[in-house]
């Protein structure tokens, strides 16, 4: 009779909320931005926020600058729980779920209201095919737009002929880019950028403005077009395997604290993206703004661009659906 007692007390003491002790998790998390960039930063408030609701049970590890490897390294730790988030590019994204790609289509959002509006729409799909393919969406955060700085002053689309222009040797668009100027870029990794701007193997690249003061590319470079290539997807994705240990308390915590901080790295990248425009002229970079004509020639090399990808990155309809929010409700 006791045993049948004792028994029963176990089983309501499970029943009641707070009587199971969640389990503490330190998550390691990996990203290829340098100490002291802004997502550091607000990362790290983050943390602490994240820390203090959740009584402890929750605290962040980060690796930054990629000392744990690029995008596609840091995805293949999280396989084996080596690694159980990361702040990935859009390259890294990518490789889980390439349609994410198309909140990248080059030359073709003009500013972060757009960005904004199409990703709010597109957002419950991605959300649930990233947890279909194992991963938890946390927060989405893009690094602003992303420029084309070179060696020589491109005011026009023939102007583009001639370069030599850095392609990160595992993004597919950005190598669709250039195809669509007819252009064969270098495929380098991010590391050997700035060697190669110093030996001549290139003379452009296409980074954001904060990201090119940060890596020092600006010094081998001389110009910047000031018209928007693409906008810097970028993410914060977690193992499920590790999401689903979680209790729904520290669920809610962990998803709702993200995406509040994520929103503030936005502001904050964005605000930081428009104002490192005018340290590079500061710093001896002539900014090119095409003439209108010429922007229009740039837009459509973005559509022979995002054509290229169609069957590769994403769908014919999901590249029209977003052309058309772009010509409509987001335009």
């Amino acid at each position: 009779m006791k045993t049948r007692f004792a028994s029963l007390l176990v089983a309501l003491a499970l029943l009641v909320p707070g009587a199971v002790k969640a389990e503490d998790f330190t998550l390691k998390v990996a990203t290829v931005a340098p100490e002291g960039s802004v997502w550091l930063k607000v990362m790290r408030q983050l943390a602490k926020d994240v820390e203090k609701e959740t009584n402890g049970s929750i605290k962040f590890r980060f690796f930054a600058g990629g000392v744990l490897g690029d995008d596609k390294t840091v995805l293949e730790k999280m396989k084996y729980g080596q690694v159980h988030a990361a702040g990935l590019t859009g390259v890294g994204l990518g490789e889980v779920l390439p349609e994410t790609r198309v909140m990248e289509l080059p030359f073709h959002f003009r500013s972060y209201k757009q960005v904004d509006c199409v990703f709010n729409k597109l957002k419950p799909d991605f959300e649930k095919k990233f947890m279909d393919a194992g991963y938890v969406m946390l927060g989405w955060s893009d690094q602003g737009f992303v420029y084309l700085l070179s060696k020589k002053e491109i005011r026009t689309a023939e102007d583009m002929n001639g370069t030599k222009p850095w392609v990160w040797d595992v993004d597919p668009l950005a190598k669709a880019i250039f195809q669509a100027f007819k252009l064969n870029g270098v495929p380098l990794s991010l590391q050997d950028v700035f060697a190669s701007l110093q030996s001549g193997l290139i003379d452009t690249v296409y980074i954001s403005p904060v990201a090119g003061i940060a890596l020092q590319w600006y010094t081998k470079l001389t110009a910047m077009v000031n018209l928007p290539i693409v906008d810097g997807a970028g993410a914060i994705l977690l193992d499920k395997k590790v999401w689903d240990r979680m209790t729904p308390e520290q669920q809610q915590i962990l998803k709702s604290k993200t995406e509040e901080y994520t929103k503030k790295l936005d502001r904050a990248t964005r605000r930081l993206n428009d104002k490192s425009i005018k340290v590079l002229e500061e710093k001896g970079i002539t900014i090119v703004t095409p003439d209108p004509e010429q922007i229009a020639a740039f837009r459509q090399k973005g559509k022979e661009a995002a054509n290229l990808l169609v069957g590769k990155l994403f769908s014919k309809e999901l590249l029209t659906r977003v052309q058309g929010y772009l010509a409509g409700e987001c335009k």
